[in-house]
């Protein structure tokens, strides 16, 4: 089961697939977008993460969706549920990444919870989890938003985070 194509009030997402390839080397060589994801990625770093999230589709059926306002149909950023490993412990991990120009609009949380519905009703994941750099405060906030709660502060590639768990009410 994928569900390759989500929408929200005001945006649509797709599958990653090879095609987006433009927007993850966009998103990947801005300073502000990169600043609390591991820094500036070189174009076999972006071409390395897309692959990595193309797989997460084949492997589970699900991973993250490149997103698009309804109305203009311009690029906004990427989004969705992947498996991870994090605090040395098997997870599903709810992500998203916005373009600078799109930030404090909601536009995160509605991609935080279309998400987490997808996790919850279409995957039926017992929990999801968020993680971010501790300084990024706007990213904390969106997790509190869409329902998460503060777990754990973790060290997690050698930096300081914040972990935040969703427990889907459903899957007991």
């Amino acid at each position: 089961m994928q569900v390759e194509r989500i929408e929200t009030q005001r945006l649509w997402g797709e599958k990653i697939c090879q095609s987006h390839w433009k927007y993850y080397l966009e998103m990947g060589s801005n300073p502000e977008v990169m600043a609390t994801l591991g820094g500036i990625r070189s174009q076999a770093e972006a071409q390395d993460s897309l692959i990595a999230n193309r797989k997460q589709w084949e492997y589970y059926g699900h991973g993250q969706w490149i997103f698009f306002e309804k109305d203009t149909n311009l690029f906004v950023g990427r989004g969705g549920i992947r498996r991870v490993i994090v605090n040395a412990s098997q997870e599903v991990e709810l992500g998203y990444a916005l373009m600078p120009e799109f930030w404090g609009q909601g536009l995160a949380v509605e991609i935080g919870n279309k998400s987490l519905e997808v996790a919850c009703s279409k995957f039926n994941y017992p929990s999801v989890v968020c993680y971010t750099l501790v300084e990024n405060k706007r990213s904390e906030r969106v997790m509190q938003k869409i329902g998460f709660l503060y777990e754990a502060n973790i060290m997690h590639v050698n930096l300081p985070h914040v972990f935040y768990r969703y427990q889907n009410p459903k899957a007991y």
